[in-house]
C-alpha cells in the first residue's frame, strides 16, 4: 500500500472541535534516548518538531541534553538516576557501591523478549522491560516538566527487525510507565528516520519527480544495524512523496556498543593489564566482563568519538590517506579501576588510528558475514543486515538509488566510507550536524505520531513484503496473504477465511500445517495437528489467519463440522526472523536464567554448571568454560577428578599450560585408578617438546590402565620422539592386541588405532580404519515421513 508522505506546512484541520494537538515522538535506544515533541495550537502558524533538552542529575549537578544515555543507576540512599548521571557512576561504580544486573543497568533493550531476569534487583528493576519502563517514565515525566503540558498521544519506535516478544516487552514497558500505546505507536526505527530526514530537508531535491526510487535506510545505533528498504515516488516538486515499505532485513544483534566491547576487550584491558604488570590469565572472565568493562566502557566510547571526528576533519581536507595512522591517536584521562579492594591504573588511555582500523575491519568486511562471537563480545560485519535485506527483495547493491545513513554509529567515517564503495551506484545521504543523526529516530516518531493524530493513519503504511502461502498436498503453495498488502490484514482486526479446505486421507491422526513465504520459501510455521477424532476423506476444514499491525500472524484451524477439534498458532513476526549467533546461546541463556531465579547456584546445581562449561567451550569460550567449573568445584567442596581434567583441556585450549598441568595433576591424585588425567599431561608435553617429561608421564598413565590401547600408542610416541624407534615399534606392536575392532571403537579411540596401525605400516588395518571412519560421517540419520498436509480447493473470503 502506497501512502502519501507530505510535508506540513501548518496543522491540518481535520481534528474536529480541538484547538491544539500535542504529540510527542520517544527514541527508546540502546545506548542514548531522546524524546521530540510537536505541539499545534491553533489552525495557523509553521510545525515543529522540537527535540527537548532534558535535565538529568548527576554527581555533578544539573545536566541538560536531548541524548539521555540508557543507564539506570539505583542509589544507595534512595531513588535511582537515569540518563547521564547514571552513565557517569557506571565508569566508577564504587562511589555508590554499583554492580551490573544489581542496582546497574544499561543496554537493556538488547535482552528485552528473552526469558531474562535480573534476581539480585529489586522488584521493579528486576527484568530488561522494567528497566526499559523505568527509562520510559523518567523521558515522560522530564518531557512534561519541559514541554509544560500532557500529550495527546505517544509513538515509541523499536527496531524493525524486532519479534513479538521484544515487541510485546517493550509495550508492557511503556504501559509500565503510564503510557498507552495504540496501533500504529510502535515505530519501526528506519521509517521513523527516514521521515524525520525527509520532513528536515530544506529543498525537495532527493527523488526525481514522476519517477520511483529504491531507498536503503541502514539505522546503525549503539545496539542495532537495522535496514530497511523503501519504494518512493516524488509526485510534485514541492515535496508530495509516495511511500511503500518493502523489506527489512532480520534482527542483527549488532550495533556501535560492541565498538565500545571490542576497544574495552582487544584494547584497554590489555593495556591495563600491562601497565599493572599482571599477566593475561590474572584476572578472571568475572574481573573482565562484570568489572572492568563498565567502568572502561565511557573511556573506550569517548576515544572512538575524539578519533572519529579528528579522521573526519582530516577527511574533509583529503589529508587522512597520508597521515601516519600510528600517530594519530586520541587520548583520555587517566582512568582508576576498582576489583574488590585492588586498583588498577591506566594513566594514558589512548587509541590510534591505526589500531581503530583493526578492531573496525571485522565490522566492515564485505565477505565474512557470520557472527563471531567470544566470551566477552560479538563482532558482525555490517553488511550482514545489508546484504540479508537485499536478499530477501531480490535486488543488487546497484539497483538501490538512495542510501540514507542514520544513528550515531554512522558517524563513523570508516562505515560511511565502506557503505559509499559497496553502493557506488547510489547517492549516500546523511545528516549534516552530527546530533541530526542522532535525532531523527525521535522527529520522525513525533512526525508519526502527529499525523496518527490529525488523520488516524501511519505516514508509511507497513506492508507484507512477501507473499504468504500455505502449502498443500504434494508441496503446491496456496497464497494467503498478497506481497504489498497494508497491515493489519483484513483490515479493521477481520480474519480472512480458507474454505474448502479438507482432510485428504481417511483414519488420519496427524495432519502437517506448513505457511511459508513465497519468493524465498522461508517457512515461517510448520507445526503438526494432532487429531483427536477419527476423520473421513474429504472432511471439511475452516482455516482463520490474520497479520496484526506488528506482523504477528496468528493462525487458527478446525474441523468445520466439530469446532472443538482446533489447531491454534501465533507466529513471531514471521517475516522478520532473528538471527541468533547459535542455538548453543539459547541453550545457555535458559540454563543461566533458571540459575538466576533460583538466587544463583548451589552445590544441587553443579550438573547444570558443568553443562554451561561444556556449551560454553562448544562456542569456545573457554575462560567463559573455566570459571563455571571453578565455581561447580567451589560448590562441591573437594576435587573431582572429571571436572579438573576438563578444566586442564580448556586450559590447554587457551595455551595455558602452566594451569593445564597442574589441573591434570590434581585430577590424578583425585583418581587413584584412572589414568586420563596423566595421558593428557603426556600429550601436552609431548606437543610442547618436553619429551622427557612426557614419557614419565606416559608411563603413569599406562600403569594405571595397562588394558587401554591409546595409552600404548601414546608411549610409542614419546619413544619415537626420543629417537629410541625400536623401543617404540615394540610398543606399538604390543598396542594392537589393547584395541578392539575399528567397527567396536569410539572416535577417539579409533583415531589413536588409525595412528597406531600407520607407524606398523598396516596399510590393511589403516583403510579399514578410514572406512569406518567414512561409514560414521555419510551414515545417514533415520527421516521420518515428510507429513500429510491438507487439499483446499478454492475459496477465500474475509469475515468480519
Amino acid at each position: 500500500m502506497e501512502q502519501s508522505l507530505v510535508k506540513y506546512e501548518q496543522w491540518p484541520a481535520k481534528v474536529e472541535g480541538r484547538s491544539s494537538v500535542r504529540v510527542l515522538g520517544i527514541d527508546l535506544g540502546t545506548t542514548n534516548s531522546t524524546v521530540c515533541e510537536i505541539h499545534a495550537a491553533g489552525r495557523t502558524g509553521a510545525l515543529e518538531a522540537r527535540c527537548l533538552e532534558l535535565e538529568q542529575p548527576t554527581p555533578d549537578g544539573i545536566y541538560t541534553s536531548p541524548l539521555v544515555p540508557s543507564v539506570v543507576a539505583i542509589l544507595p540512599s534512595d531513588g535511582a538516576w537515569v540518563g547521564e548521571g547514571a552513565k557517569r557512576l557506571r565508569a566508577r561504580p564504587q562511589e555508590a557501591n554499583l554492580i551490573p544486573e544489581k542496582n546497574l543497568f544499561f543496554e537493556t533493550k538488547n535482552e528485552m523478549g528473552l526469558r531474562k531476569t535480573y534476581y539480585r534487583a529489586p522488584e521493579g528493576y528486576n527484568a530488561p522491560w522494567k528497566i526499559g519502563g523505568q527509562i520510559l517514565s523518567f523521558l515522560k515525566q522530564a518531557a512534561f516538566k519541559a514541554a509544560g503540558a500532557r500529550p495527546d498521544r505517544v509513538v515509541v519506535t523499536v527496531p524493525a527487525s524486532f519479534q513479538l516478544n521484544q515487541r510485546r516487552d517493550t509495550i508492557q514497558a511503556a504501559r509500565m510507565a503510564g503510557i498507552e500505546l495504540k496501533d500504529y505507536d510502535l515505530l519501526d526505527e528506519p521509517t521513523a528516520a527516514l521521515i524525520g530526514y525527509w520532513m528536515g530537508r530544506k529543498d525537495s531535491t532527493l527523488f526525481t519527480t514522476g519517477a520511483s526510487s529504491c531507498v536503503m535506510v541502514m539505522d546503525f545505533g549503539g545496539g542495532t544495524c537495522d535496514v530497511s528498504i523503501v519504494d518512493m515516488e516524488q509526485e510534485d516538486p514541492k515535496g508530495g512523496i509516495k511511500a511503500s515499505m518493502k523489506m527489512t532485513s532480520r534482527y542483527h544483534r549488532l550495533g556501535g556498543g560492541d565498538l565500545d566491547c571490542a576497544i574495552v576487550h582487544d584494547h584497554l584491558i590489555p593495556m591495563l593489564l600491562k601497565e599493572n604488570s599482571l599477566p593475561p590469565r590474572d584476572l578472571s572472565w568475572a574481573e573482565k566482563k562484570r568489572g572492568l568493562e563498565p567502568q572502561l566502557l565511557g573511556t573506550a566510547e569517548a576515544l572512538k568519538i575524539a578519533l572519529c571526528r579528528e579522521i573526519d576533519r582530516l577527511t574533509q581536507f583529503g589529508k587522512y590517506a597520508q597521515a601516519d595512522k600510528k600517530a594519530l591517536a586520541a587520548r583520555q584521562p587517566a582512568v582508576a579501576c576498582r576489583l574488590g579492594k585492588r586498583e588498577l591504573r591506566l594513566s594514558t588511555p589512548s587509541l590510534s588510528a591505526a589500531e581503530f582500523e583493526a578492531i573496525l575491519k571485522p565490522f566492515l568486511d564485505t565477505e565474512v558475514l557470520f557472527a563471531r562471537e567470544t566470551e566477552y563480545r560479538l563482532s558482525q560485519s555490517i553488511f550482514a543486515p545489508i546484504q540479508d535485506a537485499l536478499d530477501r527483495a531480490q535486488l543488487k547493491s546497484g539497483q538501490v538509488d538512495v542510501v540514507l545513513l542514520v544513528g550515531g554509529s554512522t558517524l563513523i567515517p570508516q562505515v560511511k566510507e565502506a557503505v559509499g564503495k559497496f553502493f557506488s551506484k547510489a547517492r549516500v545521504c546523511a545528516f549534516d550536524d552530527p546530533m541530526d543523526a542522532q535525532l531523527a529516530v525521535a522527529r520522525g516518531a513525533a512526525w508519526h505520531a502527529f499525523h496518527l493524530e490529525a488523520t488516524g493513519m501511519p505516514l508509511i503504511c507497513p506492508v507484507v513484503p512477501d507473499t504468504i502461502a500455505l502449502v498443500t498436498g504434494k508441496g503446491e503453495p496456496y497464497p494467503l496473504v498478497p506481497a504489498g498488502a497494508a497491515l493489519p490484514y483484513p483490515s479493521g482486526g477481520a480474519w480472512a477465511e480458507m474454505s474448502s479446505l479438507v482432510i485428504p486421507k481417511a483414519m488420519l491422526r496427524e495432519l502437517k500445517l506448513e505457511v511459508i513465504a513465497l519468493s524465498s520459501g522461508q517457512p515461517m510455521l510448520c507445526e503438526t495437528w494432532h487429531i483427536k477424532e477419527l476423520v473421513d476423506t474429504g472432511e471439511p476444514i475452516t482455516l482463520l489467519y490474520r497479520l496484526g499491525t506488528n506482523g504477528e500472524l496468528v493462525f487458527r484451524a478446525f474441523l468445520t463440522n466439530h469446532p472443538g477439534e482446533e489447531f491454534a498458532e501465533t507466529v513471531q513476526n514471521p517475516l522478520v526472523n532473528a538471527i541468533h549467533p547459535n542455538s548453543i546461546r539459547l541453550q545457555i541463556e535458559d540454563l543461566e536464567e533458571t540459575l538466576r531465579e533460583k538466587g544463583g547456584p548451589s552445590a544441587e546445581d553443579v550438573d547444570d554448571l558443568v553443562s554451561l562449561a561444556r556449551l560454553y567451550a562448544e562456542m569456545r569460550h573457554y575462560e567463559r568454560a573455566v570459571d563455571y567449573l571453578r565455581n561447580a568445584l567451589r560448590l562441591l567442596g573437594k576435587p573431582e577428578p572429571n571436572l579438573l581434567n576438563l578444566q586442564g583441556i580448556y586450559y590447554g585450549e587457551m595455551r595455558d599450560t602452566e594451569h593445564e598441568a597442574r589441573c591434570y595433576l590434581e585430577a590424578d591424585q583425585a583418581a587413584p585408578g584412572w589414568g586420563g588425567p596423566m595421558f593428557n599431561l603426556a600429550l601436552m608435553q609431548l606437543k610442547t617438546g618436553r619429551l622427557k617429561e612426557a614419557l614419565i608421564s606416559a608411563d603413569a598413565a599406562l600403569a594405571k590402565e595397562p588394558y587401554k590401547g591409546p595409552n600404548h600408542t601414546l608411549k610409542g610416541d614419546c619413544l619415537r620422539a626420543l629417537g629410541r624407534k625400536d623401543e617404540a615399534m615394540e610398543v606399538y606392536r604390543r598396542a594392537v592386541e589393547y584395541y578392539a575392532a575399528p567397527e567396536g571403537l569410539d572416535d577417539w579411540a579409533l583415531g589413536w588405532y588409525k595412528s597406531n596401525m600407520d607407524m606398523l605400516g598396516r596399510r590393511d588395518l589403516v583403510e579399514k580404519a578410514e572406512a569406518e571412519r567414512t561409514r560414521r560421517k555419510s551414515h545417514p540419520a533415520a527421516v521420518g515421513e515428510d507429513g500429510i498436509r491438507p487439499v483446499i480447493g478454492d475459496g477465500l473470503r474475509v469475515m468480519n
